[in-house]
């Protein structure tokens, strides 16, 4: 059986979650949601810096059994009163139920840019034509009611399995996820550009029931009950037999390493730290978080360890 926490962090950096790599623009962008793989990625990397003092090839094998048994919803802006959940609406795509914003609202709140420069390790000088503009979440926001500067927050879910042990830790999810007294989910760092000091988040509160929307069947796996009034909130693999309002992508991972093949990793262990976001994996089709979906009503999603969901 799974253990399910619904969780809120609050932003203390920006943050900035990429698309695959293309070519062409000085510009990237972000998404306006935190996937579930990028916490799959910060859970193993805080995991295996405790459990190994000094990891290289450990993190791929840890990754392994974090993927075994964890499960990630995608996270979502939160300002203390409204989950800013996407939706393809009638009059094109709006953010939150209760206090809906329309795209320029949400993104003249929430989304920042700034000009960077990438810099060579070696020399520590900037790179030749390496100049872009990248968009970001704000860590902080101006509240339009009160005018008060608020810290961004985000809100989802986990699920670890019950009974799992990592090298004869065991792991405790109550009021956080434990090995010993060692909170996993204190501060956690995610996305793109954390050499400047982009992605940090911390814990603010384990809720103490569901809060964040989503219906889950916990069996042997996870299971997501599909409704047809309210937009899908993780990526959904596409079939051609799903009716739909919305839109679909080219969705892949981005790592360190493919963690869906057995022999991904260069046998120099140095190769990790160089491989940062550069291998890619399980490229498809997806329709993206906000769409409307159409169903049988006995259809069910089943939810992947990254956060996707699929129909099986």
């Amino acid at each position: 059986m799974w253990k399910r926490l619904d969780i809120i962090f609050a932003l203390k950096s920006p943050i900035h979650i990429g698309y695959l790599p293309f070519k062409g623009s000085v510009i990237s962008p972000t998404r306006y949601y935190i996937p579930g793989k990028n916490f799959w990625g910060a859970i193993t990397k805080r995991t295996t810096e405790y459990v190994y003092k000094n990891p290289t090839r450990e993190y791929q094998e840890v990754g392994r059994q974090i993927k075994e048994s964890f499960k990630f919803s995608y996270f979502y802006l939160y300002d203390g009163e409204t989950i800013l959940i996407p939706k393809y609406d009638e009059s094109g795509l709006i953010f939150g139920d209760q206090k809906q914003l329309n795209k320029f609202q949400f993104e003249n709140r929430f989304i920042g840019s700034r000009v960077l420069t990438a810099i060579d390790s070696a020399s520590g000088k900037a790179k030749d034509e390496s100049l872009h503009e990248i968009e970001f979440i704000k860590d902080k926001f101006v509240d339009n009611e009160s005018g008060a500067i608020k810290n961004t927050k985000i809100i989802g879910s986990i699920w670890v399995k019950e009974g799992f042990k990592l090298n004869n830790y065991e792991i405790i999810a109550e009021n956080g996820i434990f090995i010993n007294e060692f909170n996993l989910l204190e501060e956690l760092t995610l996305g793109g550009e954390q050499g400047y000091g982009f992605g940090t988040i911390n814990l603010e509160s384990i809720l103490k029931n569901k809060r964040f929307p989503i219906d889950d069947i916990i069996d042997n796996e996870i299971k997501i009950t599909a409704n047809n009034e309210k937009p899908i909130i993780s990526h959904l693999k596409y079939d051609r037999s799903i009716t739909f309002r919305g839109d679909i992508e080219l969705l892949g991972g981005r790592g360190y390493f493919d963690i869906e093949e057995e022999n991904s990793l260069n046998d120099n262990s140095t190769k990790y730290k160089e491989n940062a976001g550069k291998i890619l994996s399980n490229i498809d089709y997806y329709i993206v978080p906000g769409s409307l979906v159409k169903l049988e009503s006995n259809k069910n999603f089943v939810l992947n360890w990254n956060g996707t969901m699929e129909i099986r």
